[in-house]
């Protein structure tokens, strides 16, 4: 017997003070809530007595964890303010982009069990209140934060202290190198890969104009993304500042999942959203350790899984929402799913990370809840949902479906993690002798000088390890952008006093 998880309800909330609207300064539990409250009125309509009694049949209860702000039990203390019941079930994931559909992932198997009816799965971020009240030295008014909080949920660091010491230690370091990598497998020019990142982007831009849960609607050009000015600065080669993630918002969204009985027994199931398949899968976690840089096999692999589970392909699609907090990861689902990049069907339903804004480890919530909107709107019928975390580490893929729309031969169970022979590459720290670049990139000041130059290389033995550049950083960097960089060799050689390695090209 089938037994699929339905998405009955949804909400998205954004607090951008402006004219009209002043800044309240939410914290991300009081905007988690808030998108709860909205999901359950979704799916209940102006019916209070069926609100009452979807709150009541609340079993299971997932929160995201947000970057700005860390709680003592954040799920327990939603819960209670939503007034759901005592034994209700938490469901926690370790942070990363891909955690929402991590906890959905987890939501549908437990339904698929029998272990859950109805769950609520609801995140937020409050960045941007955060770094204001910092900057005009507002104090606060939000719940005590306990003393030891493991924002990475007990995984290792973004980046390693290899990658850090030369400066990789950030996603604005790290998702320029597969662009970087991507153009040289593609054979573009240099010029020809930025206009690409920025047609992608202008795209997700135009969406996010006609979004009211939008940050930023002012929908530039492809011409005005790719041009570098005082507004629009070199931030990490080839990403101007139009081209990287915002996370200085104020948002958040919200699912209300039943399971298929439940659904139809309140006669929900015919506008409902279904879960069709979905995986997860794992590359090596440290960028220097990776077998690729031009292409996510973990992507691949997510993405055909979750095809395969909902026995649909991406011919099958309506609508994606492709993860975007780079121009690269739009290309990497872009590749997963067999897509051209000028593929006329939607690519975003929100306007991407850029654009839409990017609430932290949330923002997949949002592209879901507007996926659940489009197919009850009637513009879609079943839509691809990817998610990143990390430095392209943790990658996720859910297919979505109205419920007219099920394939029969698609079989509502558990979606699955797929196990990927990603096996990391040996780095080492200190470097002496010849050497190759694998991949680079070159980080510019405010002032548009650049800063530094970042090489993953690999050496004669096999081993890769990360370097800087030997020579001036700005002269370093006209020279990379005349010459190819990939591929070519150099020699590396380490610095014991600053524990940098050096790569002079040859």
């Amino acid at each position: 017997m089938r037994r699929f998880s339905c998405i009955t309800g949804s909400s998205r909330v954004t607090r951008r003070p402006d004219e009209t609207n002043p800044w309240i300064a939410p914290d991300p539990a009081t905007l988690m809530l808030e998108a709860a409250r909205g999901a359950l009125a979704d799916a209940a309509g102006d019916n209070t007595n069926v609100l009452a009694s979807l709150t009541d049949r609340v079993d299971t209860i997932a929160c995201v964890e947000p970057f700005a702000w860390a709680y003592e039990s954040l799920a327990r203390g939603v819960a209670d303010k939503l007034g759901l019941r005592e034994n209700i079930t938490e469901l926690r994931v370790p942070a990363g982009g891909n955690s929402p559909q991590d906890l959905l992932h987890d939501i549908a198997a437990r339904i698929a069990g029998g272990e859950s009816d109805c769950a609520l799965l609801t995140g937020a971020e409050s960045v941007y209140s955060r770094n204001r009240a910092r900057r005009e030295g507002v104090e606060l008014d939000w719940p005590k934060r306990p003393s030891n909080h493991d924002f990475m949920g007990g995984q290792p660091p973004f980046s390693s202290d290899l990658e850090r010491r030369h400066g990789m230690r950030l996603p604005i370091q790290a998702f320029p190198m597969f662009e970087n990598a991507i153009q040289a497998a593609s054979d573009r020019s240099p010029r020809e890969q930025i206009e690409l990142a920025a047609r992608l982007l202008a795209r997700n831009a135009t969406v996010a104009a006609g979004d009211p849960y939008a940050w930023f609607r002012d929908s530039p050009t492809a011409e005005e993304i790719a041009t570098v000015n005082p507004e629009n600065r070199m931030i990490c080669y080839p990403y101007t500042k139009r081209m990287n993630a915002i996370m200085d918002v104020d948002q958040g969204a919200a699912l209300l999942i039943l399971s298929e009985t439940l659904a139809r027994e309140m006669g929900m199931f015919d506008s409902c959203s279904v879960v069709l398949g979905g995986a997860g899968a794992e590359d090596a976690w440290y960028l220097a350790e990776r077998r690729e840089y031009s292409r996510s096999v973990a992507m691949n692999a997510a993405v055909s899984a979750a095809f395969d589970h909902a026995a649909v392909t991406a011919t099958d699609m309506d609508a994606f929402d492709l993860y975007s907090c780079f121009p690269s990861a739009i290309e990497f689902g872009c590749s997963a799913a067999s897509l051209s990049t000028d593929d006329p069907r939607p690519l975003t339903l929100t306007g991407g990370l850029a654009y839409a804004g990017g609430p932290g480890n949330a923002y997949v919530l949002c592209a879901l809840a507007a996926g659940l909107q489009s197919m009850q709107a009637g513009e879609a019928r079943r839509v691809l949902v990817t998610g990143v975390g990390m430095a392209c580490a943790k990658l996720t893929a859910t297919v979505l479906s109205r419920s007219d729309s099920i394939p029969e031969d698609a079989s509502g169970k558990t979606p699955r993690r797929v196990e990927v022979d990603v096996r990391a590459a040996e780095t080492v720290e200190t470097a002496q002798g010849n050497a190759s670049v694998e991949t680079w990139t070159v980080e510019y000041d405010r002032d548009g000088s650049a800063r530094n130059v970042i090489y993953i290389v690999s050496l004669e033995d096999g081993r890769r390890t990360v370097a800087n550049s030997a020579e001036d950083p700005a002269r370093t960097a006209r020279d990379l952008l005349e010459r190819q960089p990939i591929g070519r060799t150099g020699t590396v050689h380490h610095d014991p006093e600053s524990g940098i390695n050096r790569l002079r090209l040859r």
